[in-house]
């Protein structure tokens, strides 16, 4: 299901848009008004598509929001705005947009442009992330350079500003936190499933309704992440 996410800071047109897409079956998988909510649980929840307005509560605007998730998170986003002024134009194109919608919209430009936007990213996806190979990793340990190799590796923890590697018989303390060792992982091998961890899919014993288990560890699937998680795995 293609899951999209909205900011915008009036409730009327949030509800209009929500309204709207769900009615063609759309997944609504979040809201927020202002950049620092947004980006938080955009970065969490990884929708499908987001859909963005310019003007926003807090500091920084929309196309500030849209930078960072050029920059850092690599999902497709569709400017919904008011605002058709030079300045505002010249700095869209410093963006990477898949759509742009002027208020006041219809519903059918509004399914328009998330249908074109949606198919868009399934088709035009760099393929550098989903085709990363599975290098060994290397982590410093006890003062030497540890190779541990990464289908060794059964998933990642969280800890403070830095994370934990798990295998079956060690863990090790990455100086980095996990999101910054996320987004060096190949995505066809790793999943997060939770804000702090990451797993590799090929070392999952069983799965319940809230929970994956690896090993002797019980790690908790959020609810975001749970449907993810369901394609990655040969369910028969």
């Amino acid at each position: 299901m293609n899951r999209i996410y909205i900011v915008e800071d009036e409730p009327l047109i949030e509800q209009t848009i929500e309204t709207a897409l769900k009615k063609y079956h759309y997944q609504i998988v979040g809201d927020a008004d202002n950049i620092e909510d947004a980006y938080e649980e955009i970065s969490e929840i990884k929708p499908s598509l987001i859909l963005l307005d310019i003007t926003l509560e807090g500091n920084g605007d929309g196309i500030d929001l849209a930078k960072k998730i050029d920059a850092e998170l690599k999902i497709p986003y569709i400017f919904i705005t008011s605002l058709a002024d030079p300045i505002t134009i010249q700095r869209i194109k410093e963006c990477n947009p898949v759509g742009y919608i002027v208020k006041p919209f219809t519903e059918e430009n509004l399914l328009a442009n998330v249908t074109l936007g949606l198919f868009k990213k399934n088709t035009e996806q760099p393929k550098m992330e989903s085709e990363k190979t599975l290098e060994d990793f290397f982590v410093k340990h006890q003062g030497k350079m540890v190779k541990v190799p990464a289908m060794d590796v059964s998933h990642f923890e969280a800890y403070d500003n830095y994370c934990f590697l798990h295998t079956n018989d060690n863990k090790f303390l990455i100086t980095h936190t996990l999101k910054s060792v996320e987004e060096k992982l190949p995505q066809q091998h790793f999943l997060r499933v939770h804000r702090s961890f990451v797993i590799n899919i090929k070392h999952i014993d069983f799965i319940d309704e809230s929970n994956v288990y690896i090993n002797s560890h019980k790690i908790s699937v959020g609810k975001s992440h749970r449907e993810e998680l369901l394609k990655m795995i040969n369910l028969l």
